[in-house]
């Protein structure tokens, strides 16, 4: 069965809002793999079960705020806090690294910046990091903005300033600063709500040992400073 298909079985809120084809597309790769994989914010489970049915050789742990009272056969279901470092690094120190990671937690701007910053690390090369229902950084309560798009803090700006990272070393770009993700990540997919982030050297197309900064490079970038 299709993932589209499986998830038709299960009321999850992933089939209302279009992410399980999506998820159909970016995960069909990796169906028959042996991985990890990690979903923050698990509702009733009915994503968990999705997931377990799909990926049969998975390694599957979900984790949420709340306590639940339901298991799901080989699922690990985890209660504790996203933004508790002391807690992910528990998860951790079971599951070493994971290949996915599903962030559909608080939505909270600060939880999902916390976590990515925490758990990004963990992830391994060729991985894919997800955060859905991005619809909430325009949400005040959420830490966002109607009004100023750019507000730095709201989680699609902290996306956003991701796709710096990977193109940066394209252009000798006055006053930039580089970040810790910087050659990290390979490639970011927006679709309307959710992002998907891929792991994986990003090649340094500029910035190399080749390459010497001309005096007309360097008359270039001083006028740049000003216009």
């Amino acid at each position: 069965m299709s993932l589209i298909e499986i998830g038709k079985k299960y009321p999850s809120s992933k089939n209302i809002s279009g992410f399980i084809q999506l998820y159909e597309k970016y995960f069909s790769s990796l169906r028959d793999s042996k991985i990890n994989i990690l979903e923050i914010g698990i509702e009733n489970g009915d994503s968990l079960r999705i997931w377990r049915e799909y990926f049969s050789k998975a390694n599957i742990c979900g984790v949420d705020i709340d306590k639940k009272n339901f298991k799901i056969d080989n699922v690990d279901i985890q209660h504790g806090d996203q933004s508790n470092n002391v807690f992910l690094l528990s998860l951790i120190n079971i599951y070493k690294n994971f290949d996915i990671i599903i962030d559909d937690g608080s939505h909270q701007a600060k939880h999902i910046i916390s976590s990515f910053n925490f758990l990004f690390p963990y992830l391994n090369d060729n991985g894919i990091y997800i955060i859905e229902d991005l619809q909430t950084s325009y949400f005040p309560r959420y830490g966002g903005s109607r009004i100023n798009l750019n507000k730095k803090q709201s989680s699609m700006n902290f996306v956003k300033s991701l796709a710096d990272s990977i193109n940066y070393e394209k252009n000798n770009r006055p006053f930039f600063k580089k970040n810790k993700f910087d050659g990290l990540i390979k490639s970011i997919h927006f679709h309307q709500n959710i992002a998907f982030i891929y792991k994986g050297q990003s090649i340094k197309y500029f910035y190399n040992q080749d390459f010497k900064e001309t005096l007309s490079d360097k008359i270039k970038k001083f006028l740049s400073y000003f216009f």
